[in-house]
C-alpha cells in the first residue's frame, strides 16, 4: 500500500514537468503536444516556436509509435520536425529545423508526415496538416531544478525503503505473536492433544442403539451392505444422522481407528458427507455421518424408487458436476492430497436438490480384504471402477480416482452398471457396450432410456459426444494422460450451462 502511493507520486511528478495539455514521451525526455490546426510545414514550425519549442524531432520505433497515438484522430496525418530530401538513400532526418526555415529550394522539397497507414511518409512542405510540437524536458534543468529533481528521487527511494522495512517488521511481530499464541493454546488446552478432536463426538454403544432403535430393520438404509449396514438415527437435538456399522474385518486398535476418523472428520466440503462422530466398542466399530435425504445414487440409477422421479439429463449433469467438485477438493485443496480409493455409485448420496455428496473418504482402510478382492475382479473378469494400474500393479494415485469417476460418469449417462449380464455374450463391461456406439457416432443411443422416455430436455448429440469424450479422457490406460479433476469440473460446468439462443 505504501509503495503504491510512492509510485503514484513519482508518476505524477514526472508528468508535472510538462506544461498543462502536453504529454510526456515514453522515455520521459520530451513533452509533446498535438495541434489540430491545419498549417504548412513552415507555419507549423513557427507556431511551435511560440511555445518555446519546435516541431517534434523523433527517433523511429517507440517515439514514432507514441506520435502516431497522438495523431490518430487526424485523417490526413501530422507534420513532425523532419525534412525528407530525395536521394538514393531515401529520406534523411533534418534535425536543424529548430529556428530555421527547413525549406529545401530543390524541386524535391518535401517534409515528414506521420499518419495512420505508415509511420513516416513524405509530402510537399507547402501542404497543410495538423502537427506535433515538442519541448525538451532537459530545458527545465536550470536554476537548481536538477538539484530539486535529485532530492525528490532520493526522497522517493527512501520512502520505499522505509515502507518495506516497516512492512517486514510488522509481519515479524504478527508472526511471532501468533506462534506464541498457538503454542500457549496447545499447552493450556488438553483437548488439542487428546485422542479425540473436539470437532466430532465419540458415541457410546448405548447411545447409538438408542438413536437407531436398537439398529432395527425399520431404520436400515439402502446402501452397500458388503462393508456394513447403515441405519438412520435421530439425535436428542432432533437432527438426523446415518450410522454405518462396519463389518468385523480386522482387529484395528482403538487409537488407530480414532486417528483415521479424526483425520477424515477435518475434511469439510459441501460435496463430501460430513462425519459427526464414531464409536469403538470392543471389535464393533461405527461411523456416524450426516444424513443425506435422497440416499445412494445407485438406487436412483438402477432401482427407481416407488413413486420417485427418474433422473433427467440436467439432474445427471448436476450430480456429475457436484461429485467432481468434491473429488477435486480432495485432490487439490487438501495437503497432502487425499485419494478416495472407492468412487462408485453406492458411495454417492443425493440431497433433496439432487446434488452429490461423496461418502466413504478413508473408509477403504476399514473394508474387509475379501470385499476389495471381489471388487478388483467383478463378474465376467471386468475391473469395474478400479483403474488398471491398481488392479495389475497395486499403484494408487489421484489419477486412479479420475479413472473411477470416468466409469461412474458413463454409468450416470447410460444407466448401465460397469458390468452387466447380456444373453448373447454373458457378462459385458460398460466400455465393451459403449465403444462400438462411439466409433459409429451413435451418441444418442448411449443415453439411459429413462431420459428419452420421460424427459423434455434431451441433449443434442454434440453435447452427449463432449460428455463421452470426457469419459474416455478420464479412463485413459496411461494415468498421466488423464486430466486433473479440476479440469473435469470446468468441462462439466461448461456443458451444464444452457445454450444461448441467438
Amino acid at each position: 500500500m505504501c509503495a503504491s502511493y510512492v509510485l503514484k507520486f513519482m508518476l505524477f511528478w514526472l508528468t508535472a514537468w510538462c506544461p498543462s495539455g502536453w504529454d510526456i514521451n515514453p522515455n520521459k525526455s520530451k513533452c509533446l503536444k498535438y495541434v489540430g490546426k491545419s498549417l504548412s510545414w513552415e507555419e507549423s514550425e513557427n507556431h511551435c516556436q511560440t511555445y518555446g519549442g519546435h516541431l517534434a524531432i523523433l527517433a523511429p520505433n517507440q517515439e514514432l509509435g507514441f506520435a502516431y497515438e497522438l495523431c490518430e484522430q487526424t485523417v490526413g496525418g501530422c507534420w513532425i520536425g523532419g525534412q525528407s530530401i530525395n536521394s538514393s538513400f531515401g529520406y534523411d532526418w533534418n534535425s536543424s529545423c529548430n529556428g530555421l526555415t527547413c525549406h529545401n529550394n530543390t524541386a524535391a522539397d518535401s517534409c515528414t508526415l506521420v499518419n495512420g497507414t505508415a509511420y513516416l511518409v513524405t509530402e510537399r512542405c507547402n501542404n497543410s496538416h495538423a502537427f506535433i510540437c515538442m519541448l525538451n524536458v532537459e530545458r527545465k534543468c536550470y536554476n537548481m531544478h536538477c538539484h530539486r529533481e535529485y532530492l525528490i528521487i532520493l526522497a522517493i527511494v527512501s520512502g520505499l525503503i522505509l515502507c518495506t522495512t516497516l512492512a517486514v517488521v510488522i509481519w515479524l511481530l504478527v508472526y511471532r505473536r501468533s506462534k506464541k499464541r498457538r503454542r500457549s493454546r496447545k499447552i493450556s488446552n488438553p483437548a488439542a492433544s487428546a485422542l479425540v478432536p473436539p470437532s466430532w463426538k465419540v458415541f457410546s454403544n448405548e447411545e447409538l442403539r438408542s438413536i437407531t432403535k436398537n439398529f432395527s430393520e425399520g431404520n436400515r438404509l439402502t446402501g452397500d451392505a458388503k462393508t456394513g449396514s447403515t441405519y438412520s438415527g435421530l439425535l436428542p437435538d432432533g437432527s438426523r444422522v446415518a450410522v454405518k456399522r462396519l463389518k468385523r474385518s480386522s482387529f484395528q486398535r482403538k487409537k488407530e481407528f480414532y486417528s483415521e476418523i479424526g483425520r477424515v472428520a477435518k475434511l469439510h466440503h459441501p460435496n463430501l458427507v460430513a462425519i459427526k462422530g464414531c464409536c469403538y466398542d470392543h471389535v464393533d466399530r461405527y461411523i456416524v455421518y450426516e444424513f443425506i435425504a435422497n440416499g445412494p445414487l445407485d438406487r436412483w440409477l438402477h432401482h427407481k424408487p416407488r413413486g420417485g422421479r427418474s433422473l433427467d439429463w440436467q439432474m445427471r449433469m448436476r450430480i456429475a458436476t457436484t461429485l467432481a467438485q468434491g473429488i477435486a477438493f480432495l485432490h487439490d485443496k487438501v495437503k497432502p492430497h487425499v485419494v478416495h480409493r472407492d468412487i462408485r455409485a453406492n458411495n454417492v448420496l443425493l440431497d433433496e436438490e439432487f446434488g452429490a455428496h461423496l461418502m466413504g473418504v478413508g473408509l477403504s482402510k476399514f473394508v474387509p480384504w475379501e470385499v476389495m478382492h471381489e471388487r478388483t475382479v467383478m463378474a465376467g473378469g471386468t475391473h469395474g471402477y478400479l483403474a488398471p494400474e491398481f488392479v495389475y500393479r497395486n499403484e494408487l494415485t489421484t489419477k486412479s480416482d479420475v479413472y473411477s469417476f470416468g466409469v461412474l460418469l458413463l454409468e450416470i449417462v447410460s444407466g448401465r452398471r460397469p458390468a452387466q449380464a447380456v444373453d448373447s455374450v454373458g457378462w459385458q463391461s460398460i466400455f465393451e457396450w459403449a465403444t462400438p456406439l462411439v466409433q459409429t457416432h451413435r451418441y444418442p443411443e448411449l443415453l439411459d432410456p429413462l431420459i428419452s422416455s420421460s424427459s423434455s430436455d434431451i441433449p443434442e448429440a454434440g453435447v452427449i459426444q463432449k460428455v463421452v469424450d470426457l469419459v474416455y479422457a478420464c479412463t485413459q490406460h496411461v494415468p498421466s494422460m488423464r486430466p486433473r479433476m479440476s479440469h473435469v469440473v470446468h468441462q462439466l460446468q461448461q456443458l451444464a450451462q444452457p445454450p444461448i439462443l441467438k
